[in-house]
C-alpha cells in the first residue's frame, strides 16, 4: 500500500505539544546527498525539515539521510534536541490515524504533491521472474501553475523556477525512462540501504 501524511497535520500537532522542538525543524539540517552530488557541490545539502514560504509550508525529511550526513566532518552536528525534534516528527508522521491509504493496481498511475506530503509504502513481495516483477516509474512534475518553492532547494534541484524545478543531475547521470520492464538479470543492482537485490529505481522495481 502507498501511505501519505500531511505535512501540515504534522505541524500543527508539533506546535501544540512541543512548540520549542518544532522551531528547531525550520533550521538548516544537512541531509546527505547519497553519491547524488552536483559538480562542484558538496555531498550534502543543508534544508530545513519545514520552511514557510509565500505564505504555503514546504517539507523535505529523509531522516535515514539526514543521519548518514552526519558522516561528513563539514556537515552541521545534530544535538540531541535535534534528535528529540526528529524523534516526535516521526511518531506523529507514522500515526496510522492520519494516513491516507492506497493499493496501487496494475496500471494505476498516483499524482502526490510531495512538497506538502510525506510518503511511504508497506512491503510488498515481488515475482522471481524478472518478466512478472513490478514495473514502477517515477516522475517529477513542475506544472505551469505551481507554487514558488524557497531558495534553499536550490541545492536540491539546481532551478526553483516555477515550472521547471530542474532536477539531480551530475556527471554519471543518464537520462532513460524505460517503458517496457527490463528482462536481463544483469538489470539487477544491489540496493544501497538494505543490502537486497532489487530493479533500479525508474526502470522497475
Amino acid at each position: 500500500e502507498s501511505l501519505l501524511v500531511s505535512a501540515l497535520t504534522i505541524y500543527n500537532r508539533m506546535r501544540e505539544a512541543r512548540p520549542d522542538l518544532l522551531a528547531l525543524l525550520f533550521e538548516p539540517i544537512a541531509t546527505d546527498r547519497r553519491g547524488e552530488v552536483p559538480e562542484g557541490g558538496d555531498p550534502f545539502m543543508t534544508i530545513p525539515v519545514l520552511n514557510w514560504h509565500a505564505g504555503h509550508l514546504t517539507v523535505f525529511y529523509q531522516r535515514q539521510y539526514i543521519e548518514s550526513a552526519q558522516r561528513f566532518p563539514a556537515a552541521p552536528r545534530l544535538t540531541e534536541a535535534h534528535m528529540e525534534a526528529l524523534d516526535l516528527f516521526d511518531v506523529i508522521s507514522n500515526d496510522p490515524e492520519l494516513h491516507l491509504r492506497m493499493r496501487l493496481e496494475r496500471g494505476d498511475m498516483q499524482f502526490v504533491y510531495n512538497h506538502s506530503q510525506l510518503h511511504d509504502r508497506t512491503d510488498f513481495v515481488d515475482w522471481p521472474e524478472l518478466e512478472h516483477r513490478r514495473h514502477l516509474l517515477r516522475l517529477w512534475l513542475s506544472p505551469p501553475g505551481d507554487r514558488e518553492l524557497p531558495d534553499c532547494f536550490r541545492q536540491r534541484y539546481g532551478s526553483i523556477e516555477v515550472g521547471n524545478r530542474g532536477g539531480i543531475i551530475t556527471e554519471h547521470t543518464v537520462l532513460s525512462a524505460p517503458i517496457d520492464p527490463p528482462t536481463k538479470p544483469a538489470a539487477l543492482v544491489k540496493d544501497r540501504v538494505n543490502g537486497r537485490d532489487e530493479l533500479p529505481e525508474g526502470a522497475g522495481s
